[in-house]
């Protein structure tokens, strides 16, 4: 049997992929060819740092010893939850990162206040942006009609994040790429806020409204009027009937549905009103229904007429979505 000094070098670069952060960095101290190898960019093509609670010297030396051009994915959580203690994250810092690593694709940051980093100090290569239990300032997303700061961010989540509203959700057409837009437990968003942005934001192709405190009714007939192009719709349906889900029948691209409780009731909203209108979308070809309270006879039915159809039912999602409260 080969010792790991008789190993080829791809072979052992593609063994310490699989090692956790720590025992990666560990194992650069056993001689100079392993440090070479820790080196390897491949190694630090996507970075979770979530499980850890690193510090901003931590951070720092990464990004100046083994973070480049290679880097496709970073993922960091912040110290927002663990007392007064100073950001992770900083303007330096960040601008640093879209320097060292011009590639980077997708960052997401969980617990980290933001309130002091301007929203010009992202990377420029952003193509997905997370935010999840972050704190941002009220006036984050730049409004106004000028060029776009991230000109390649196509994918936005936010995640229970307290200070977005209606005037950020306003200002997210100057995105012009963005074409997946999630929001979970954003309660300051409204219908209006809604009805003023969704008319700018035409290239949306995916669209979810989990938790966000808004009638069920009122929200799809804002979305089947603006967004009538969408592809995958996930929503929080609380009210919701049957007059409302028909105003999504002009969707006809619509592939995706995600349908989450709490559960309407039978006089307002049936198994077989659900049955009718997926039947009018000639392209919907996933079905989730979450929370809805279907007995087995309603599931039997939807199954039976939606065939060719991917069926999910079952419970409400994480509580991470912010709907606890709607059970």
């Amino acid at each position: 049997m080969a010792t790991a000094s008789e190993l080829p070098d791809w072979l052992l670069v593609e063994i310490l992929s699989f090692v956790p952060l720590r025992d990666r960095l560990r194992s650069s101290r056993v001689c100079k060819r392993w440090r070479s190898l820790i080196l390897d960019r491949t190694l630090w093509k996507r970075l979770d740092l979530s499980p850890y609670r690193v510090g901003p010297k931590v951070l720092w030396q990464l990004l100046r010893q083994y973070l480049g051009s290679g880097l496709r994915t970073l993922k960091v959580r912040g110290r927002l939850l663990l007392g007064p203690r100073a950001p992770l994250l900083s303007p330096a810092l960040l601008q640093e990162l879209g320097k060292r690593c011009p590639n980077l694709a997708c960052l997401s940051l969980l617990e980290e206040d933001l309130r002091k980093i301007p929203f010009s100090c992202l990377p420029r290569s952003i193509r997905c942006l997370e935010l999840q239990s972050c704190e941002v300032p009220q006036a984050w997303f730049p409004p106004g009609n000028g060029p776009s700061i991230l000109p390649h961010l196509e994918h936005l989540v936010l995640d229970r994040i307290p200070a977005f509203s209606d005037l950020q959700l306003r200002a997210l057409p100057r995105q012009g790429a963005l074409c997946s837009l999630v929001l979970r437990a954003t309660y300051r968003v409204t219908p209006q806020g809604l009805r003023d942005a969704l008319p700018g934001l035409s290239n949306l192709r995916r669209l979810e409204l989990c938790g966000c405190s808004m009638p069920a009714d009122g929200v799809l007939q804002i979305i089947g009027g603006f967004l009538p192009r969408l592809r995958e719709l996930r929503v929080t349906v609380a009210g919701l009937t049957a007059r409302g889900l028909a105003s999504l029948m002009e969707m006809q691209a619509l592939e995706i549905l995600g349908l989450l409780g709490p559960p309407p009731t039978p006089d307002k909203l049936s198994a077989k009103d659900i049955l009718t209108f997926c039947l009018s979308l000639p392209n919907l070809r996933v079905l989730s229904l979450q929370g809805m309270g279907l007995g087995s006879a309603d599931e039997a039915i939807l199954r039976e007429g939606l065939a060719h159809y991917r069926i999910t039912v079952g419970e409400l999602p994480l509580e991470g979505w912010g709907l606890g409260g709607l059970r």
